[in-house]
């Protein structure tokens, strides 16, 4: 796998879950487009990425990250553990069937959901480097 491709399976599978937050409570959306690289297994390489939804209106936190949790149970391959923050807040984590990992969080007081993502393992190819970024 090559970095463009691990990259643009983490960006959609943020994507995919800020898709799943009711368009009525989505304030704002922002996603990273670009950071360095993270040491991954095998020293190979993995892309770390974010989407933060601002939320608006009445929001159940514990409802999101279970309806999140439950689409990402539906996922073939996947780990899904449902956690809290050191804040107390819901969250949960999944560990893709390609070593990829995400998790999605409500940032205290419930005004902001936190996607964040790591891609697969990739290796570089000729002519990049680990430092810059991507």
């Amino acid at each position: 796998m090559d970095l463009q491709t691990a990259k643009g399976i983490a960006m959609a599978m943020e994507d995919e879950t800020a898709a799943l937050v009711p368009v009525e409570n989505v304030g704002d959306q922002t996603q990273t487009q670009k950071a360095h690289l993270l040491g991954c297994a095998n020293d190979q390489l993995a892309w770390p990425g974010r989407t933060t939804v601002t939320l608006i209106g009445d929001v159940d936190s514990e409802a999101m990250i279970e309806i999140i949790a439950a689409a990402w149970e539906k996922k073939d391959g996947v780990v899904v553990e449902r956690r809290k923050t050191r804040q107390g807040a819901p969250r949960v984590d999944m560990t893709g069937a390609q070593g990829d990992f995400y998790s999605a969080s409500i940032g205290a007081p419930g005004t902001e959901l936190k996607i964040t993502s790591f891609s697969p393992c990739f290796d570089l190819e000729e002519g990049q480097h680990p430092s810059d970024e991507y």
